[in-house]
């Protein structure tokens, strides 16, 4: 037998050594997912899209509520969508662009202006109606930068309409 320690078979044991190494590296990956985590329950800046959205469907639900006719139109002096029925009138948030403008749906109503394709068949209002149908229209939103886009919705659902690229 020579003067080296016998091994043993038993079961073994971690070093202190890797459950340091160990506790570090679980430290490094929760603070890496507790940063990336944070940026994606961060509130982010409503667009003028989403104004618009939200506008539509808080009017179309108080239309099917009410089981009334709900009107919507674009305040231009207090810059916020307005909504009302026979029975009460609300005033959406700010508007965070220069202009909202509804259109007719006829696609044929618009010019270039600039390089950009402008609505000239302006609406001054337009209705949700009680079975959750809204008339035909179209929106054209100006942010404040000038650029203008426009948005249609679906007349049955009060949903966006997503046209197929040429």
């Amino acid at each position: 037998m020579t003067g080296f320690p016998r091994r043993t078979t038993g079961p073994r044991a971690f070093t202190l050594l890797e459950v340091i190494l160990a506790i570090a590296l679980l430290g490094i990956v929760a603070s890496l997912f507790i940063t990336g985590g944070s940026e994606m329950f961060r509130a982010r800046e409503r667009t003028l899209v989403d104004v618009f959205w939200s506008a539509v469907q808080a009017a179309r639900l108080q239309a099917v509520q009410e089981d009334a006719t709900v009107t919507m139109r674009f305040d231009e002096k207090a810059r916020r969508i307005v909504w009302r029925s026979a029975n009460s009138e609300v005033h959406g948030e700010d508007w965070p662009g220069r202009n909202l403008e509804f259109l007719s749906a006829e696609s044929r109503d618009a010019v270039l202006i600039g390089g950009q394709q402008v609505g000239t068949g302006r609406l001054v209002a337009v209705r949700f109606h009680a079975d959750g149908t809204t008339d035909r229209f179209r929106a054209q939103l100006t942010d404040a930068n000038g650029r203008v886009s426009r948005l249609e919705l679906d007349p049955w659902t009060a949903a966006p309409v997503v046209r197929d690229s040429p």
